[in-house]
């Protein structure tokens, strides 16, 4: 039977989950991982990243993780002061350098999970997937609908890797265990998606806001590069976007 791992950016989905207001789904999201990952196969292992300054929204999260087996994996969490409230808060973290590693050096296991599942839907698991795609592993990625990054669905797809919204594959779930086919028209309609001030937006249009942003934040795309003034891709398309990166970078 094909072996699964699942390896979860804990305060990445607190964040996204509840600045969403599906608390439900935040208070389940380990039986919800864990039911998406058995039907891929068999659960071997499962990891929640977190570190040091997490908030816990609701004990029920923790619970619900607890209840299937999760191992925390807690790191450093560096504090600085709020130049606004001149309090001490946490920032910056090893959360996500963490994870990386850890599922890098999965890959080099014999008993390395043949699927990977990752519950974040930041774009910087992006080079985790490449170490997954060549060491012929196959992964799936699971982000909140508000947060999640258009390159990183770009990069799945590219990969072949599949990319979930979390609230959908909730309902999904839900479906099946009612032995009904998933509501997907009406789940992309009653999907609540807010903006940064709390207002509704609509998922039709979000998708396909994100679809195009997803075009154009990708060099091999022609969206990408009409979006910059160009008519066609240029025939040196790769070396532009080497610079392009590089000048980023440097910022």
């Amino acid at each position: 039977m094909t072996t699964v791992g699942i390896y979860v950016d804990g305060p990445n989905m607190e964040r996204s989950l509840w600045d969403s207001g599906d608390v439900a789904i935040l208070e389940k999201i380990g039986t919800l991982l864990v039911e998406y990952g058995s039907a891929l196969g068999k659960v071997i292992e499962g990891r929640v990243f977190v570190d040091e300054g997490t908030m816990w929204r609701s004990d029920r999260t923790r619970e619900d993780y607890d209840r299937w087996g999760f191992v925390l994996v807690e790191s450093k969490s560096f504090r600085h002061i709020d130049p606004r409230t001149k309090r001490v808060v946490f920032g910056k973290s090893l959360t996500d350098p963490s994870m990386h590693c850890a599922v890098v050096d999965r890959l080099h296991d014999p008993d390395c999970p043949e699927v990977f599942v990752l519950a974040t839907g930041d774009k910087d698991i992006t080079i985790v997937l490449d170490y997954i795609y060549e060491h012929g592993k196959k992964a799936s990625v699971l982000g909140e609908a508000n947060s999640i990054s258009s390159y990183l669905i770009t990069r799945c797809d590219e990969l072949g890797f599949g990319c979930h919204i979390v609230q959908l594959v909730d309902r999904s779930i839900k479906a099946r265990k009612e032995r009904r086919a998933p509501p997907m028209e009406v789940s992309v309609e009653e999907l609540k998606v807010t903006d940064a001030e709390g207002r509704p937006i609509d998922m039709r249009s979000y998708v396909e806001e994100r679809n195009v942003r997803s075009n154009q934040l990708n060099p091999n795309n022609i969206a990408y590069w009409r979006a910059r003034g160009y008519s066609e891709r240029p025939p040196d398309w790769e070396r532009r976007a080497k610079k392009k990166r590089r000048k980023d970078r440097m910022g």
